[in-house]
């Protein structure tokens, strides 16, 4: 978990400003690789990073929090590390060893939203406790309540949820000194319950002008369009786009495909998440399937600019040509420098 760690004082707050005048926030050297955060064959056969805390990276074989100064690894645990950890927890060894590249981008692809269990939850609680705050989204409370938390482009409760929690989390900017998972939980459990039945109705209100109708399917918001080769895309309502049946990582999407609109589109858009996401298989030789955000070339005009863009959306892989023949098998044109 990091390769370059300086020494510190452990009697300051690191995550905060401190006072680079005084001598005693000066680095002290830096900890030697071996005694850094670090996991090594865990007798569980698996190790999940999620852009969350290693100290949940392999389930019960993870390092412990308490054996490292707190400044090493501050990273806080979100839904997908969640996410990961449950679908990973009653594998062994046995069973990691017999996952095939297949088994394993199934796993990857798991269309359950752990965040929604808790969101959802905590709405259920504030209509109970609130009913006469919640009338007119009776309508709304069942669709959500029949819910699994499974995102589909069909899903019309997934289009209602991401903006209920979109607005839910806007609303607890005001809790500091939590992590995004915990600010969501705490509006969830213990802020102002009448908070969260105003979230979901400003999320219907939305819904309703945008797109006519709050129980509008997913795919119908959630795009992916890509019209030229700028890293910086603009996006535009009224030209073509596709359906996406995924979800941002923050809800605990392992897939995670986040998306946004901007001042003149009312549909979100897939502008950061998994871009480039591979599965490799080591052996006698290396197998690998890969796939890319739209296609490998930049140029609106090359056969590859989109060529990738319905495997993206459908999670259908292609084989990598890693060794010199394959390359050779699929090669269009070849050239040696010099002629």
């Amino acid at each position: 978990h990091g390769n370059f760690m300086p020494r510190r004082s452990l009697a300051f707050d690191y995550s905060k400003p401190v006072d680079g005048a005084n001598p005693a926030t000066d680095w002290q050297g830096l900890h030697d690789v071996d005694e850094m955060v670090t996991v090594v064959n865990p007798p569980n056969g698996w190790i999940q990073n999620a852009n969350s805390t290693p100290f949940t990276s392999a389930g019960d074989h993870s390092p412990k929090r308490d054996a490292y100064p707190r400044y090493m690894a501050p990273d806080a645990e979100n839904f997908r590390g969640i996410h990961a950890v449950d679908l990973l927890k009653d594998l062994d060894a046995t069973d990691a060893d017999k996952l095939s590249m297949d088994d394993l981008i199934e796993l990857a692809y798991d269309p359950y939203l752990p965040a929604f269990n808790v969101l959802i939850t905590g709405l259920e609680a504030a209509f109970a406790d609130h009913p006469s705050e919640g009338e007119g989204l009776e309508d709304v409370m069942t669709v959500l309540s029949a819910w699994d938390s499974k995102v589909t482009a069909t899903s019309t409760a997934m289009t209602v949820a991401h903006f209920y929690a979109l607005n839910l989390a806007n609303a607890g900017r005001a809790y500091t000194g939590m992590s995004r998972m915990e600010r969501l939980i705490y509006m969830s459990t213990e802020a102002d319950p009448t908070l969260r039945i105003s979230a979901l109705r400003k999320a219907v209100e939305t819904l309703t002008t945008d797109f006519g109708s709050w129980n509008t399917p997913w795919g119908d918001v959630n795009r992916f369009q890509r019209l030229s080769g700028d890293i910086d895309l603009d996006y535009d309502d009224t030209k073509p786009s596709l359906p996406v049946g995924l979800a941002s990582g923050r809800w605990g999407a392992l897939a995670a495909y986040g998306a946004r609109s901007d001042d003149n589109t009312k549909r979100i858009y897939g502008y950061r998440g998994n871009s480039f996401v591979a599965v490799v298989e080591f052996g006698d030789k290396v197998r690998a399937k890969t796939l890319l955000a739209g296609g490998q070339s930049g140029d609106p005009a090359s056969p590859h600019f989109l060529d990738q863009v319905e495997r993206y959306i459908n999670h259908e892989f292609k084989d990598v040509p890693f060794y010199r023949e394959d390359v050779e098998a699929r090669a269009v044109r070849s050239y040696s420098p010099g002629d």
